[in-house]
């Protein structure tokens, strides 16, 4: 048994008998990865505070290779998302993302990409005074190139709608009549302004709160149709009643 240490973002928390907490995190280069912390759940005890969601941590945990449960060692917090609490939309969208970052990666699926994006996500959301709502669905683009399904377009005009074709990722004017999601032309510029690299770009594109729904809807039918076991989020209604 070795002593490990890794950078590790707490995706997921669930309490375990009478004192401890299980926990699911990304690492850069363990790849996600369930922990248990004995007794996390003291008030005064060493985890206190430490172990939220979003958290970024700098871990020790006693690695054994035939178990899919390891042990917590030792944890200092790197970066703390507490502040996000106080605007409800933003906390939102951190849970929106970090599930739908954890239905992406497997068990022990390294995926540096991901992490680094997710990383960088979190830096720059806690420096933000207000987030607009349609990251969520640029946060979803970037995920499908650093899960190697990214989208793909054919565009020789802005047409009034345009349609992603679910089995071969690309966007066309022209349909194929089946496995296809009709978008708008505002769905349209925004996929076109994130997979054009114009970072910026996509937040001057207005979209409605239906919109918005239905995007952030296509493009989790695209990665169910891609990765394996990609489920349907389990706060995505409650998503949707909060921006309708």
């Amino acid at each position: 048994m070795g002593l490990e240490k890794a950078t590790a973002i707490v995706l997921r928390t669930i309490d375990y008998q009478e004192s401890s907490k299980i926990i699911t995190v990304l690492t850069e280069s363990y790849g996600k990865f369930a922990l248990i912390a004995r007794g996390a759940k003291k008030p005064k005890g060493q985890y206190s505070g430490i172990l939220e969601v979003g958290n970024t941590l700098d871990i020790s945990f006693a690695y054994k290779p035939n178990r899919t449960v390891q042990d917590l060692r030792t944890v200092d917090l790197v970066l703390s998302v507490s502040k996000l609490r106080r605007d409800f939309i933003t906390w939102l969208l951190l849970f929106q993302v970090l599930e739908r970052i954890t239905a992406l990666v497997h068990e022990h699926e390294i995926n540096k990409d991901l992490y680094q994006l997710l990383s960088q996500f979190l830096t720059w959301l806690i420096q933000q005074e207000q987030v607009p709502v349609h990251v969520l669905p640029y946060i979803q683009i970037r995920c499908m190139s650093c899960s190697g399904i990214e989208l793909q377009f054919e565009l020789t005009k802005m047409a009034k709608h345009s349609y992603l074709h679910i089995p071969s990722g690309l966007l066309s004017e022209i349909s194929t009549q089946t496995g296809e999601k009709k978008l708008s032309q505002q769905q349209t510029k925004f996929l076109v302004a994130v997979l054009s690299s114009k970072s910026k770009d996509f937040l001057a594109i207005d979209l409605s709160k239906n919109e918005l729904i239905e995007l952030v809807q296509n493009l989790d039918a695209y990665f169910h149709y891609h990765i394996e076991g990609y489920n349907p989020q389990r706060s995505q209604q409650f998503f949707n009643l909060v921006v309708s």
